[in-house]
Order: structure tokens, then C-alpha cells, then sequence
């Protein structure tokens, strides 16, 4: 084994991330930080010019002025003409929790202002993604002037047309990769334009929606609509900006990194009826933390889109009534137990799908009976187990859907507009970690051959090495360290939570625990224990290697937990080196 890299049963090869110690001095003299927390700084590769912004992030820095972006201009003045002359606005978003955030935003923010607007969110299964003609043409009937889409509108180009045609304007707020033609709008707000020069392009929609209603309060301040005196600031939105954010995976960095660190403190106060409710009827009762809104709020939000009604999640979201909010965060938890259930058997089948394509990169699976709600899910789910981009699709014609997720440093957004470029798929967008498309079922075998051929040169030139930020001790690793790491926080997508090495340990007291999980007991020469588990394992390599007592080099996360009063710290194995 080479000193520099260790591979490891999960057939990843891992490295010790290299630090500076002239930047470790630096940072401690600076900020007055532990060399602990100042060395996995470091290992994040953040610029000491950048380390007041990493350790204090704060809006105000982060956060250009939002007429920066491209078309802001265009936005804000024909909003507050609709204001002015009272016509009626329809807020068109996506059924996931970035589009619900979203449109809560909005919903919220124009109520606020003076015009109530109406929410439109599509059903997935019935209408797909994205602004439809059939909607539209609705929304126009109903008296609808302008209509604003969240997190979607970018590939709707036949569909915006089709609003020009009945003199139905249209402004898109959107995130996702767009082609090199814009769709036809009265503005196309977007940092992910080609045009646009923010360097933005990290944010969910959410964060653009914010934004925009941030530029939209100060027009209507300037043109007297509204008495600034008697506007609330509108940071009590930083809950839902939070939320939308975390739940759509983009990188917790720069203005991300921001928004969701104040986010998550607004989300403390519970202000927001439809975020208390789902902080009820999911348990919870510490302080609101990114996995919370990750894994607990987000995937009950989302069931609502993925087996439910789509409009579920906007409408608790927006609404002002405790009794109501109560009523659909009970209804949505339960259509998130029927999701698990639909998710477990789809997986299933996947995993034995994925066995026969280890010769590929990227996984493409598909089948005619897979519910397409869940498809997301799942494909996130064989990423974790085989650690290669993954596509999972429900065959139904002309009119399959796909789903995928991918690991860091391969771009499925991307690929997936080449292959839409390429008419391969019928259409298909979206970002470095997740998109979605449309295609007919006879070409499957067409997309997964184009993915990997074009997915080839990155893949020979780019081996993907996994890194640990620190090594430590099961002496060194006290329940202090782990406080510190609060200053570091919030972890996810782009600022991960910092995985560490203990070298040396012995394993033993293997043993299973709940359906697929594996927990045991990690001891050194000082004979200095820590428990340790490894979530969802059973069947994978990692699974089987743990259940022999051997000596290893240990990968995971460092957790901290109390118990009748005593803090323990628990290690969460992500990886394991068998010496």
C-alpha cells in the first residue's frame, strides 16, 4: 500500500488531505481558534482572505445586490406594474421542496406587499415537470395577468411560447443549467445563464426567489406602493430559504453557506406554522440542524409530489392556520410511510438491475413498473452502495421519466443536455449532482452507452480520490472536538461534514443491528475504546467486511451524543481499510 493513498474495501481510494502549517498559525492567531478546528479549516482549502466569511458568514458579505443578476431589472418592474394596476399573479413551481419553498416566498412576500397571488404547482405524474399548456391556458381563463415560475420554465420553450400567443406574460426564476437559447419571457432570472457574471450559480431557487423579492420590496418602496415603515424585514423567510436549499443538495458554500446558517437560527423560532407542524409530527425537538431539514422535514414535504397531491408542500408552507398546518403535516407523513414502502421495493429490483452493469460508470436502470415518484430516491440510494453517477428510470413509451444523482466531480446536469442536444432524450436538464428527463423507452440502452462514452475522457483523466480531513486518536477524540466543529457548520453538499482516520484499531463485537445496519466496538494499543456503526450496510462490501473482527485503518464521522446525563462520542464508519 502506498503511503500516500488507501484503498479500501468499498474499492475507493482515500488520501489524507495535505495542510499547511504556516495557514494552521495563521488561523489560530487570527480567530483565536483551536489548532483542532483550525487544521480542518485547512483541509477545506479555504483562503485565509476567505476564513472570516467560513467561520462568520454573513449576508451582508455574501450576498451581492440581487440587480446584479441578469434580468432582475426586468422582473421587478413589470411585478410592481401588476401591483400598481392590481392584475392577478400565479406562481407556477415545482412539486419538490425547492419549488414549494419557493413559491412560499413568493406566496408570502406578495401577500405581504399588497397582491395575494395563487400557487399552481403541477401533479408529477399527470402533467411531468415544468409549465404545461393545459395550465397555462387555465390560469389565463381564471383572469391570471402574469404568471412567475420557481424552479422550473428553463427548457419550457414551446410552452412559453404557447403564453406569448394568449398575451399571457411570463417571468422564470430558475437554478438549473439552461441552453444556450433562453426560453421566450418577459425576464429569464438565472446565475447559471451564460450571461451572467454573479457567480451565483450555487444557489437553489429558493435563494433566488429570495433575491428577487428583496430587489421587488425596495422598487415598491421607491415608486410608494408600499411604506417601508411598515414592512417587517424580510429575513423571517430565511426559514423556508433554509429548507429549500438544503433539501435541493446545491453547495453549502459562499452565499449558501449563509443563507442557511441564518436560515437554520429563523427556523429555531418556529415561526413558521407548516415547518412547526412538520418539526411535530416528526419528533423533533433539538435545535433545527441541517440533517433535520434533510432527512426528516424534507422527505415528508416532498412525499405530497412523489405519492400524494404536489400541491401538499406549498400549501402547508404558506398557511397561517395552526389547525390546518396539523392536518396536512399528519396527512404528509403518511404518504412518506407509503413512499418508503414504494422506495424498498423499486430499490430492490434496482440493486439486482446494477449488478449486471458493474462494467459501466454510469448506471442507467430502468423497468415499466416503478412508481416515478420515487425514482429520485432510489437513485440516490444505489449512488451510496456502488458510488458511480446513477439514472433510474420508469418505462412508460414516449413518455418515460428519469431520475438521477451523481458523486462529486461528475456532472449529470451537464451530460444530460448533451444527451438532450444530441436527441437522445425527448428533454432533460438540471446540476452537477441531480437531474431529470423525459424519454422514449426504446432508447434507454442509447442513453446509457452516449453517458458513458461521454463521460469516458473525464473518467480516464480524473480518478476520483476521496479525502480525510484529520487523523486522530480514540484518545484524542474527545467530546470538546466535537463542540468546535459547530463553528464549521453547515455541513452538506460542497462543505461536508469532516470525515476522520483512526489508524490501528482493532474491531470487534461485530454484530447487526435493525434490518441493515452494523455496529461495533474500534479499540487501539492504549486499549482506548469508541463504539462505531455503519447505517445501511448489510449486502454491500462494507457490510460483509465488518463482521469479521480484524485490524483496519477505520474512515467515518464523529458524532456526540448524551446519555443520563454523560456525553459519549460515537464514530459513524463511511469506510474501512482492512491491514
Amino acid at each position: 500500500m502506498n503511503s500516500n493513498y488507501y484503498f479500501s474495501v468499498n474499492k475507493k481510494k482515500w488520501s489524507i488531505k495535505a495542510i499547511e502549517e504556516r495557514k494552521v498559525n495563521k488561523l489560530i492567531q487570527d480567530f483565536q481558534i483551536s489548532d483542532f478546528l483550525a487544521r480542518l479549516i485547512c483541509s477545506r482549502n479555504i483562503k485565509l482572505d476567505k476564513a472570516e466569511n467560513f467561520i462568520n458568514p454573513s449576508l451582508r458579505t455574501q450576498l451581492p445586490s440581487p440587480l446584479l443578476l441578469k434580468d432582475m431589472d426586468l422582473a421587478i418592474d413589470r411585478i410592481s406594474q401588476a401591483f400598481i394596476n392590481n392584475e392577478k399573479i400565479a406562481i407556477f413551481g415545482d412539486y419538490d421542496v425547492d419549488g414549494a419553498t419557493s413559491s412560499a416566498v413568493l406566496y408570502k412576500s406578495f401577500k405581504l406587499f399588497g397582491n395575494e397571488p395563487s400557487i399552481y404547482i403541477p401533479d408529477r405524474i399527470k402533467e411531468g415537470y415544468g409549465p404545461n399548456i393545459d395550465a397555462l391556458k387555465m390560469l389565463k381563463d381564471k383572469g391570471v395577468d402574469l404568471v412567475v415560475t420557481v424552479d422550473c420554465g428553463m427548457t419550457a420553450f414551446k410552452e412559453l411560447d404557447y403564453a406569448k400567443d394568449i398575451s399571457l406574460d411570463i417571468i422564470v426564476v430558475d437554478h438549473h443549467a439552461p441552453d444556450a437559447k433562453l426560453p421566450s419571457a418577459i425576464a429569464v432570472i438565472n446565475p447559471n445563464r451564460i450571461d451572467d457574471s454573479t457567480g451565483l450559480g450555487m444557489l437553489a431557487a429558493v435563494g433566488v426567489s429570495f433575491m428577487l423579492v428583496g430587489a421587488l420590496k425596495t422598487k415598491l418602496v421607491e415608486i410608494n406602493v408600499i411604506n417601508e415603515n411598515n414592512i417587517p424585514s424580510l429575513s423571517f423567510l430565511l426559514d423556508l430559504v433554509a429548507l429549500g436549499t438544503i433539501c435541493d443538495v446545491v453547495p453549502l458554500i459562499g452565499a449558501n453557506r449563509a443563507l442557511v446558517k441564518q436560515g437554520l437560527r429563523v427556523m429555531s423560532k418556529r415561526q413558521n406554522k407548516g415547518i412547526n407542524a412538520l418539526f411535530e409530527v416528526s419528533e423533533i425537538e433539538d435545535i433545527p440542524s441541517v440533517f433535520h431539514a434533510g432527512f426528516l422535514l424534507g422527505p415528508r414535504i416532498n412525499a405530497g409530489g412523489r405519492v400524494g397531491e404536489s400541491s401538499l408542500g406549498a400549501k402547508l408552507l404558506t398557511t397561517d392556520s395552526k389547525s390546518e398546518a396539523k392536518e396536512i403535516s399528519y396527512h404528509l407523513n403518511g404518504l412518506n410511510e407509503e413512499r418508503k414502502q414504494l422506495e424498498a421495493e423499486v430499490l430492490d429490483q434496482a440493486k439486482n438491475l446494477a449488478l449486471s452493469q458493474e462494467s459501466y460508470e454510469i448506471l442507467v436502470l430502468s423497468s415499466k413498473n416503478w412508481h416515478p415518484g420515487v425514482i429520485g430516491i432510489v437513485a440516490s440510494r444505489i449512488v451510496e452502495l456502488y458510488n458511480k453517477p446513477t439514472i433510474i428510470i420508469t418505462e412508460n413509451g414516449l413518455n418515460s421519466k428519469g431520475s438521477g444523482r451523481s458523486i462529486a466531480g461528475k456532472d449529470i446536469g451537464r451530460l444530460i443536455t448533451k444527451a438532450k442536444q444530441s436527441n437522445v432524450i425527448i428533454n432533460g436538464g438540471g446540476h452537477p449532482m441531480a437531474c431529470g428527463l423525459t424519454m422514449d423507452e426504446a432508447k434507454v440502452d442509447d442513453l446509457r452507452q452516449f453517458l458513458n462514452k461521454n463521460n469516458q475522457n473525464q473518467l480516464e483523466n480524473n480518478k476520483t480520490i476521496y479525502y480525510v480531513d484529520l487523523a486522530v486518536s480514540i484518545n484524542g477524540a474527545i467530546p470538546q472536538l466535537i463542540k468546535e466543529l459547530k463553528l464549521a457548520e453547515p455541513f452538506g453538499s460542497g462543505n461536508p461534514e469532516p470525515k476522520f482516520i483512526i489508524k490501528n484499531v482493532n474491531l470487534f463485537n461485530s454484530k447487526i443491528v435493525g434490518e441493515n445496519h452494523v455496529k461495533c466496538t474500534l479499540t487501539d494499543s492504549s486499549n482506548s475504546r469508541i463504539d462505531a456503526i455503519a447505517f445501511r450496510c448489510i449486502g454491500t462490501a462494507l457490510g460483509k467486511s465488518l463482521l469479521n473482527n480484524y485490524n483496519a485503518h477505520v474512515i467515518g464521522r464523529l458524532k456526540l451524543s448524551e446519555w443520563n446525563g454523560r456525553e459519549r462520542l460515537q464514530m459513524h464508519i463511511d469506510d474501512v481499510i482492512e491491514l
